[in-house]
């Protein structure tokens, strides 16, 4: 067992304040989106051991172990991009990186998300209340499906239905669809012409309590738009975005992939050690609030502490993680405890 030396990753989306506040240290003064836990060339992180730190890609390779998946924290003062992610078979096709992304976000603050989409009807009835374009009414009634309707809003220059819809958002003074308005509202401040915030109304807003969970399957359309969270995921970096963002769009590659019928659903833990959905073989996700005694295993363990501290005992050896911390279990450790003062995750193989 080895703690792990997370990678930083500093993109401008992140918090001045949070990650610092979660590991118990001074803020950098500058914005701090991630902490990669992993061995993605993008952020490979290390090992504390005594004579110094080792790159844990090299400690893996040493026992024959894999990490198929990515353990980060996560935290966003502005929202992330709209992206998705290929599966597998896509992957292989029109990818460097061959492989899948899904992904969890296990909420450690409210965390917000805009994540797949609504139903056809549901759609129909807030797009027709924000004074959507006819033609983009008509295609979404009459096909009934949003693959068309995404790919007009994606492709066609639809400046005059952008700006309408703004307009509808500033005027109305109901209740109705609030929480859709507002999420429109805050994109537009930094994205004021991006034609991405036509989706909005079709997409499903998600707000996660700190200890649920979302799972995510490659083809899911998302955003993040704020809060802390623990999110696993497949070791890729495979990402098409659709809109807010400076970086490059690929409408196109992105209508091949989206899977318009995943509708994701929150994940409530029922007790103090509980296993979330997670229907990929890249890794599974426990969140534990008790003594846990691990048997059985069948890969390598990455075992964080999302709040208090927690400690590991094997027949070998100790190890204590602090809040904001994580650690790495091969394997050959073989049978060990998780003990919390508070609420640890475990990464499953």
């Amino acid at each position: 067992m080895d703690l792990i030396n997370g990678y930083l990753q500093k993109y401008e989306w992140g918090s001045l304040s949070a990650l610092a506040e979660l590991r118990g240290i001074e803020a950098s003064g500058s914005p701090e989106a991630e902490l990669w836990f992993g061995v993605h060339p993008s952020g490979p992180a290390t090992l504390e051991r005594e004579h110094g730190q080792v790159p844990l890609q090299q400690a893996l390779n040493e026992i024959q172990e894999e990490m198929p998946y990515l353990v980060k924290f996560l935290a966003a003062d502005q929202p992330l991009s709209l992206q998705v992610h290929p599966n597998v078979i896509q992957a292989s096709s029109g990818f460097e990186d061959k492989r899948s992304k899904p992904e969890m976000i296990c909420a450690l603050t409210q965390f917000e998300a805009l994540c797949g989409f609504k139903s056809v009807s549901a759609a129909l009835e807030i797009c027709s209340y924000l004074n959507f374009a006819s033609d983009l009414l008509s295609v979404m009634e009459s096909s009934g499906d949003f693959t068309e309707v995404t790919k007009s809003i994606l492709t066609q220059d639809r400046e005059e239905a952008v700006t309408a819809l703004l307009q509808r958002c500033y005027e109305a003074e109901e209740e109705m669809f609030s929480s859709e308005i507002s999420t429109i509202k805050r994109l537009a401040e930094k994205y004021p012409k991006d034609q991405a915030l036509l989706l909005i109304p079709m997409m499903r807003k998600f707000t996660l309590e700190p200890g649920q969970a979302l799972f995510l399957d490659p083809g899911v359309l998302h955003s993040y738009l704020g809060g802390v969270a623990l999110e696993v995921m497949g070791s890729s970096d495979n990402v098409v975005r659709a809109g807010f963002t400076s970086k490059p769009k690929d409408p196109l590659t992105l209508l091949g992939i989206i899977d318009f019928e995943l509708r994701p659903e929150i994940q409530i833990a029922l007790s103090s050690h509980h296993r979330f959905k997670a229907p990929t073989s890249e890794f599974d996700v426990e969140k534990i609030n008790e003594s846990v005694q691990v048997k059985d295993r069948e890969g390598t363990d990455v075992v964080v502490a999302a709040s208090r501290e927690t400690t590991l005992t094997s027949q070998k050896e100790t190890l204590i993680i602090q809040q904001g911390s994580a650690a790495w279990v091969p394997l050959a450790e073989g049978s060990y405890e998780i003990q919390t003062l508070g609420t640890a995750y475990r990464v499953v193989g």
